[in-house]
């Protein structure tokens, strides 16, 4: 294993993350402890709180990844210049990430912080973000529709996909209806521009 001198802060840093990353995604968030986060990059479990504050810090920088990676699978889905059809994309986007990566996204909101740890700003942002990319193909739907109206109909999808999707992960979709995920969340999506539209006007 390497010396701690072996190693820049940078690069420990993203030992630290990606070994919490692998973890979680093989056995879920609410298993991840800092002794096997050590013991997987060969140093002390202190070594680790000179770099990060707590475990809740390192599982924010993973999620932080999780978000990222997210950002690239809307950046990559089929382009169109209908915006419903673009929501129906940004939808496959999501759907598609979700079900590679089902444990790291729990994480993002499964994880229990401690009662005095504040959410940094920058992770609010970084969902803001992504939820703005949403927000966007209402605007085009309607725009005149107001800035609020557009960020809100954003919010709403992207509640709706993360649910029926936790539902999903946890095996619990079946026991409410006998739709195939895709079309629960196809159909959700329509069900929002329909309202949308019908409340802008257009």
């Amino acid at each position: 294993m390497p010396r701690r001198a072996d190693n820049t802060p940078e690069e420990l840093n993203d030992m630290v993350v990606e070994s919490a990353r692998r973890r979680i995604a093989a056995d879920g968030v609410e298993s991840l402890t800092a002794r096997a986060i050590a013991s997987d990059i060969g140093y002390a479990v202190g070594t680790l709180y000179h770099h990060f504050q707590n475990l809740d810090a390192i599982v924010t920088a993973v999620n932080a990844r999780t978000l990222s990676g997210l950002g690239d699978a809307f950046a990559k889905a089929a382009r169109s210049e209908k915006p419903s059809e673009m929501l129906h994309n940004y939808a496959d986007a999501f759907l598609g990430y979700i079900h590679e990566n089902p444990r790291l996204w729990n994480a993002l909101f499964e994880f229990k912080r401690a009662a005095d740890v504040q959410v940094p700003e920058w992770y609010v942002g970084a969902i803001a973000q992504l939820v703005d990319v949403i927000a966007d193909c209402f605007r085009r739907i309607d725009p005149s529709a107001p800035h609020r109206h557009c960020v809100e109909a954003g919010q709403l999808v992207f509640a709706s996909v993360h649910s029926v999707c936790s539902l999903e992960n946890s095996g619990r979709l079946a026991l409410i209806m006998d739709q195939d995920i895709r079309t629960v969340v196809h159909r959700l999506v329509d069900l929002h521009i329909a309202g949308f539209s019908s409340n802008s006007g257009s």
